[in-house]
């Protein structure tokens, strides 16, 4: 058979140069091996007689005549300007014209690929580039005739594509939108040991000069050999392209990771859904609440598995749940042993769930298991104590003589449940929030996470100037008087502590936070406490001195001879007494028990026979 070969345009070089060159090479391979070493002997035999002649040669030359020199010259540099032009032609015809390629690839189909596509224009060499000791190795164990010596030319690198797609801006975007889809980043960007060689012509040049991937690409390439299909009624599927399932020129954002992008070859809800329903399984599939981002591909492996029911077993294998063990909720006392059946608190395709809504968990837990187990669920510890119950175990009793046994007494009765014990935790006031907010999930069940009452002060005072404080504290908690310490000084005395009655109801009109100030606690401070900061002017009319001026050891420093009701000046200070009107409420500081004697007068009026005005005088001493 004859093979016929395709050259790609005229040759470059003048006259018929191209076709003596071409006739040499396609002469047989002893005539040109025996023309080649006659030639290097010839031209050694020639180089050698001149060097022995060459002072004779020179002094011939000196003595000519003029005009015969200048004919030497022209005729050696006519020689030099013919090999050097020879040589730049025989460089250009071998590095740039595809006449000399074919001279020894005779392929008619992939030249005729070659010349019917874009690259039509192009030389070989522009795209198969090698050094000249590489090629010059090539061509003579051509002529040598041990072709087998010959190795395959290198493969076209990525970067020789990229010359040329990156020129201009439309062919710079048209490139920039092929490298940055899912599957060329996975394959260009990674730097595993077994992407690293990857190159265009890895996947688009598995045969000569057809760019285009082919459908059994990914395992011709000698990537994905013997990969088959084995999940389910899919087995031995052979219709299917990789593609089909693996979104391979997926757009993926500049600024997104490779694990994004190899995220986005995984088969997603959108390319499984063609072909499977799901109706039975998804048919309360909610899509917004999939962790997995409707990527079916990160649990379901067509490739490894055999059983749907076998992706349960990749939740810690897949690369996604890997490190679950940090997780102290599925390492704690009560989850361990469970921690690794995933299924039996998350659903598939619903794998989401609330680790703080331990109530709901332990309800679908029960259901699903039927009973065989039993996990306390709500927030009413009463209930869960009142469910809690203990039945003793029947013991074997010794037989008695012969082979029957005596007659056994009635069962015992199960102990009853435990007796009811209050709640004292208001947990339904709590539903809101979550188990784990308050309980730890690592160590004994019932164990807080904060030390009362500082802990519950933490969430519950969060934000005092715009909480509604009577939420919680209600009106029974203010209603009765709370005992406060004040500190009562009389003169130059030291201060002393006294005992009084705090009563929110008569503070009704002041915001909570004006007096509760301290962080977490809201505890008054000490000013407040002490009445001081707001009560520092309570030496005027009208005020009711008992509220805080009570008590028999205010008798006791004013009986007789101590006239009580004249120079209180003499141990008070002077500043204070100033201030004061001795009307009823100043008198009802020591006389407590006639409050209710004639309750609508001033007292002197009637046992001094002056109004408290008039009687003011008195208390100061006189000249003062």
């Amino acid at each position: 058979m004859v093979l016929q070969q395709t050259a790609v345009g005229p040759p470059p070089l003048p006259g018929g140069v191209a076709a003596v060159l071409r006739f040499f090479f396609n002469l047989p391979q002893w005539i040109q091996i025996a023309g080649f070493f006659l030639g290097l002997a010839v031209a050694a035999v020639v180089l050698w007689q001149l060097w022995r002649r060459r002072r004779a040669t020179v002094a011939w030359i000196v003595g000519r005549p003029r005009g015969v020199k200048i004919g030497l010259a022209s005729a050696a540099a006519a020689v030099v300007l013919g090999t050097a032009g020879f040589g730049t032609v025989s460089w250009n015809y071998m590095r740039h014209d595809n006449a000399f390629c074919t001279g020894c690839h005779i392929m008619k189909v992939p030249f005729q690929r070659f010349s019917g596509s874009k690259h039509d224009s192009l030389s070989c060499h522009d795209c198969h580039q090698q050094s000249i000791f590489a090629s010059t190795r090539q061509l003579y164990l051509w002529v040598a005739d041990r072709p087998e010596e010959i190795q395959m030319h290198a493969k076209v690198p990525t970067r020789i594509c990229a010359a040329c797609h990156v020129q201009g801006d439309r062919e710079r975007e048209k490139w920039r939108r092929i490298a940055t889809t899912a599957g060329h980043r996975v394959h260009l960007e990674s730097d595993s040991s077994v992407l690293r060689g990857v190159q265009c012509t890895t996947c688009h040049g598995l045969e000569v000069h057809r760019f285009i991937p082919a459908d059994s690409t990914c395992a011709q390439a000698g990537c994905h050999v013997n990969v088959e299909i084995k999940l389910g009624r899919m087995s031995g599927q052979t219709g299917f392209h990789c593609v089909m399932c693996h979104q391979f020129t997926a757009d993926v954002p500049l600024l997104a990771t490779r694990d994004s992008a190899a995220g986005t070859l995984r088969p997603g809800a959108p390319q499984c859904f063609s072909c499977h329903e799901m109706r039975a399984k998804l048919a309360d599939f909610d899509p917004a609440r999939d962790p997995h981002r409707q990527t079916c591909g990160m649990c379901h492996n067509p490739h490894t598995q055999v059983k749907p029911g076998d992706a349960l077993k990749s939740c810690a294998s897949a690369g996604c749940h890997d490190d679950w063990r940090s997780e102290p909720f599925h390492t704690g006392l009560r989850h361990k042993a469970v921690a690794e059946r995933c299924a039996l608190c998350h659903l598939p395709h619903q794998a989401s769930v609330d680790a703080s809504d331990c109530s709901g968990c332990h309800a679908a837990v029960n259901r699903r298991t039927g009973g065989r187990l039993h996990l306390p669920e709500g927030f009413d510890t009463t209930r869960a104590l009142r469910r809690t119950s203990w039945v003793p175990r029947p013991q074997e009793r010794p037989k008695g003589k012969g082979d029957a046994s005596p007659p056994r007494a009635a069962p015992p009765a199960p102990r009853s449940t435990l007796a009811a014990v209050s709640d004292t935790f208001p947990h339904d006031r709590h539903k809101s929030l979550a188990c784990i907010t308050c309980h730890s999930s690592s160590r004994e069940h019932a164990r807080l996470t904060f030390q009362p009452p500082r802990g519950c002060q933490i969430c519950h005072h969060q934000a005092p100037a715009t909480s509604n404080c009577a939420s919680c504290h209600t009106g029974d908690d203010l209603a009765s008087n709370r005992p406060a310490t004040v500190q009562v000084a009389v003169g130059p005395r030291p201060p002393r502590d006294r005992q009084v009655a705090f009563a929110h109801a008569r503070h009704a009109d002041v915001r909570c936070v004006t007096c509760h100030t301290a962080a977490v606690t809201l505890d008054p401070a000490a000013p407040v406490a002490g009445c001081r900061a707001c009560h520092e002017d309570h030496h005027t009319a009208r005020r009711d001195c008992a509220a805080c001026h009570a008590g028999v050891e205010l008798a006791g420093a004013h009986q007789e001879p101590v006239e009580a009701h004249v120079a209180c000046d003499a141990c008070h200070r002077e500043a204070t007494v100033a201030a004061l009107v001795p009307d009823r409420g100043l008198c009802l500081t020591c006389h407590a028990p006639q409050r209710d004697h004639y309750a609508d007068r001033e007292c002197t009026v009637c046992h001094f026979q002056a109004a408290p005005v008039e009687y003011r005088a008195h208390l100061r001493r006189a000249g003062t």
